[in-house]
């Protein structure tokens, strides 16, 4: 893509701001290699994190450096300005180990990576069978497929599955870009487990605990003194305090999971916005592609299907979209 767009290499670019030709291939200005591309999108150096140790020589013997793993550097986080947020950040690392080496039909699937069995956690895996009437490609369980672990089928074609995540997710858009204010509060709500009046009893409950441990405090200053000065008991004062503390320790716990819980909230909120801004990026769109389907949905869990009295099959599946989870839009 930063190819075809004609955006200049950094090596270009240095080259044009410094006049240094280390990195610079004339003819290649635009020509981005997948090394590179790989570099800027584990970089934690975007998201505001400074690292330390990055790489390391074997020997003084040696010029060349060797990349260090990850548990051998030092990464300091909040260092500098971030340009790209952590969960961004990590959701490119998600996608980024999903499966999506070709099949043995040299076909990258559509849903390579993303289909997950709903009973075993296996990652499922695409097979074609082809007869003499007609050429069937569908999922199945990866650890059916190997054998590995006792686990059923869970077996699903293509093209059903396709139409129905294309149903959902046209549904979701078009609900969300009809009413875009109820939407977002939707996705608040379901992401943080309840609304601005929950938020607003928690921060109250939040000021009442933490005044309660600046009282405890000062009683046990007041004890202290008590104690020195004579007017109280060591006994009293170990059973005094001993009471006094359990309670401050107890507090100190509800007061960070309060903190907890709310920073929960602002974070439902800023993802739902998240997720609205890929929704106004493809407002229209006619098939489910594999730039579409990766941008919106970040898995799809897959059930086993079963049979009703009449013998119709019914399989469920469940779409996690990306930053929110699970959508259950209003009937």
């Amino acid at each position: 893509m930063l190819t075809e767009q004609e955006i200049p290499t950094p090596g270009t670019l240095e080259y044009r701001r410094t006049g240094s030709t280390r990195r610079y291939h004339p003819g290649y200005e635009c020509k981005w290699a997948t090394n590179t591309v790989v570099h800027i999108l584990e970089n934690r150096e975007y998201m505001g994190c400074l690292v330390n140790f990055k790489t390391e020589k074997p020997s003084y013997k040696t010029k060349h450096s060797i990349e260090n793993p990850i548990e051998k550097q030092a990464i300091f986080e909040n260092h500098h300005e971030p340009i790209i947020d952590t969960q961004t950040w990590e959701r490119v690392q998600e996608l980024r180990k999903q499966r999506k080496r070709p099949n043995r039909y040299d076909e990258v699937g559509l849903f390579s990576g993303m289909l997950f069995c709903a009973d075993c956690g296996s990652v499922m895996y695409q097979q074609r069978y082809q007869t003499d009437k007609r050429k069937q490609d569908c999922y199945i369980c990866g650890n059916y497929k190997k054998r590995t672990h006792d686990c059923t089928a869970h077996f699903i074609r293509t093209d059903l599955l396709t139409a129905g995540v294309l149903s959902n997710l046209r549904k979701v858009t078009s609900y969300a870009a009809k009413y875009e204010a109820r939407f977002m509060k939707l996705l608040i709500e379901q992401n943080e487990d309840g609304g601005k009046r929950r938020n607003a009893a928690k921060k109250k409950e939040l000021e009442a605990a933490e005044k309660r441990i600046g009282e405890l405090s000062a009683i046990f200053k007041r004890l202290y003194e008590d104690s020195v000065s004579g007017r109280i008991s060591d006994e009293r004062f170990t059973e005094l305090s001993a009471d006094y503390e359990a309670e401050q320790q107890e507090l100190k716990e509800r007061v960070a999971r309060i903190q907890a819980e709310l920073s929960k909230a602002q974070e439902a909120t800023v993802n739902a916005e998240k997720f609205m801004n890929i929704v106004r990026k493809h407002m229209n769109f006619e098939e489910l592609t594999h730039t579409l389907l990766r941008e919106f949905v970040e898995k799809i869990v897959v059930h086993e299907c079963s049979y009703d009295e009449n013998g119709t099959r019914r399989q469920d599946i469940e779409i996690y979209y990306s930053f929110v989870g699970k959508v259950d839009l209003p009937e």
